[in-house]
């Protein structure tokens, strides 16, 4: 295949279009933002990967080490372990992937909107989910990279699962897979609140189209794109109870504190603080009023011009859509929060605003459908609106000096747990606070330590046991962590007082071998998902040489 200059010509758009929102990243410096944590995720990704292990579960450096990667899904942490292999420091590692998920999510929601409505509808919705108010939260307030990341994927996934009902193939088949396993690799949170708005874009695609057999091609997506993701997602779920979930839940990260007041989704109010109780936040929740303008415009046009019901249906789906996730933002729908317990881990009612923008975006080319030749220029007034009304927010409040960010990305400092928070704390851990230790000594007997050799997920040492004696190790303790001596013999450890592995050893000398394997259930998640993988490329490769046909 051949470029043209009618090629390149979207995607040079696309960038410049996104081009403003990104400027502050290229600034030598980075700046504070509320989820500040993401840069020792990513040291402590990179520094596992590339010690060996994978599928990386283990960050053996956030305190006495965390399953953080067991139960956060790790997707844009090992693209940013890959884009570190290139000699870029951590700072400008999390400023690249910032900057890759503005541009992606840019192409993803144009990809989509100009399949539904063509091309000037595309940009239209580039724009749109661009400038949204609350990816500026995201990106220069909150800092939440995964949630960032979680945008690029939800335009991909419509736009995968209208091919392969329009189309039934293979290839369209594996596409929505992969897609779907993207998200369930990038954010726990987002799937769990996107998938129902997912189910309803299905239902809607089956009965435009018509084709009741979609229902078992979806079915069978869904669960190629679970399979895919199993590695992460069986462990996620079943060993959900070894950790202590309560912090996820219980203090500022109570829903009951975070619901949005129906005026704050109109208000101009911008602002870099918290999420408070009440209407008086910190934060801007915001959809925007240039996107108001557009719901406005373009249910006015649905009416005026009703005889043309081509996009009548989507337009209905996309409203109610739309006012089922700004319900889920107010106090009023706290029953649902109550009655679903697992919703209390959206932790944040507000989170929905990047459903909502993500709609409203796709409202965007429902208008174009309906703008005429006359009403052309509506359609750039609002791309102008949309960028100048919103671009102020794409800063951060002040810039920091790197050294800020030297607690996370020092192990010696992570070891004491400065600023870290709690959500991944395994169940036998009682406290943090007391006083570290590097090397394993003896809570009763006595012991002399050599040649201790450490990785991210093995460690070596000899012991010399003067008397039969009780070893603690500093490794939080938790399932999956296999203590060897000399090599043969595989000694019981249980956790310490204080959720740390101890053992026993009688009198002698003694080679040690401590490493982190993986649990029944890992396993059958690694298995499920290296099969898919060869599965999906399978099917990719031989219906692209035409040696596997769709069989209906």
């Amino acid at each position: 295949m051949r470029f043209s200059n009618k090629n390149l010509f979207i995607p040079i758009v696309l960038i410049l279009i996104t081009l403003p929102t990104l400027l502050p990243y290229f600034n030598s410096r980075f700046f504070y933002t509320q989820d500040y944590i993401f840069i020792a995720r990513l040291q402590q990704m990179s520094t596992a990967l590339f010690s060996g292990q994978f599928p990386v579960r283990w960050a053996p450096d956030l305190r006495y080490g965390e399953p953080i990667f067991n139960f956060y899904a790790p997707l844009p942490y090992y693209i940013g372990a890959v884009i570190h292999l290139l000699g870029l420091n951590f700072i400008w590692v999390a400023k690249i992937l910032f900057i890759l998920s503005a541009l992606f999510s840019a192409i993803t929601m144009y990809i989509l909107a100009n399949k539904l409505f063509g091309q000037k509808a595309g940009v239209l919705a580039a724009v749109l989910y661009t400038y949204a108010p609350y990816k500026a939260v995201d990106m220069y307030v909150r800092g939440s990279l995964s949630e960032t990341w979680a945008f690029i994927f939800f335009p991909l996934i419509f736009y995968c699962s209208l091919i392969l009902v329009q189309q039934a193939n293979f290839k369209n088949l594996s596409l929505l897979a992969l897609s779907l396993a993207g998200l369930f690799l990038t954010h726990n949170v987002t799937t769990l609140m996107f998938l129902p708005f997912l189910v309803l874009w299905w239902i809607y695609l089956i009965l435009k189209e018509k084709k009741w057999l979609s229902v078992v091609h979806l079915f069978l997506a869904s669960v190629l794109g679970f399979s895919l993701a199993a590695s992460f997602l069986l462990p996620a779920f079943f060993e959900n109870n070894l950790i202590q979930t309560k912090y996820l839940t219980v203090g500022y990260f109570n829903f009951r504190a975070h619901f949005v007041a129906y005026k704050q989704f109109f208000s101009l109010f911008w602002g870099y603080g918290s999420s408070l109780w009440g209407p008086n936040d910190g934060l801007s929740f915001q959809v925007g009023l240039v996107n108001f303008a557009i719901l406005i415009v373009t249910a006015i046009l649905v009416i005026i011009k009703r005889k043309e019901k081509k996009y009548l249906g989507l337009f209905i789906l996309l409203g109610m859509s739309l006012l089922v996730s700004l319900f889920l933002q107010h106090n009023k729908s706290a029953f649902i929060w109550e009655a679903i317990p697992l919703m209390a881990f959206i932790q944040f009612p507000w989170r929905f605003l990047g459903i909502s923008i993500f709609l409203v975006s796709l409202m965007g080319g429902v208008m174009v459908f309906y703008l005429k030749n006359r009403l052309q220029f509506v359609y750039f007034i609002l791309i102008i609106a949309a960028i100048f009304s919103t671009v102020s927010y794409f800063r951060p409040k002040e810039y920091t000096d790197d050294s800020f960010f030297d607690k996370f990305l020092q192990p010696v400092i992570m070891h004491k747990g400065a600023d870290l928070t709690k959500d991944y704390l395994p169940v036998w851990v009682k406290t943090v606070d007391d006083e570290g230790f590097d090397i394993p000594r003896a809570e009763k007997g006595e012991i002399k330590i050599a040649n201790l050799q450490q990785k991210s997920a093995v460690v070596d040492f000899t012991v010399n046991a003067i008397s039969d004696s009780t070893i603690e190790l500093p490794i939080t303790y938790f399932p999956g962590w296999e203590v060897r001596a000399n090599n043969i013999v595989k000694l019981q450890s249980l956790p310490s007082n204080r959720g740390l592995i101890r053992f026993e050893l009688t009198k002698g000398n003694y080679q040690m071998e401590v490493e982190f394997t993986d649990t029944p259930i890992r396993k059958i998640g690694n298995v499920i998902s290296l099969c898919s993988i060869i599965l999906t490329i399978a099917l990719l490769i031989y219906e692209k040489r035409g040696k596997l046909k769709w069989v209906r």
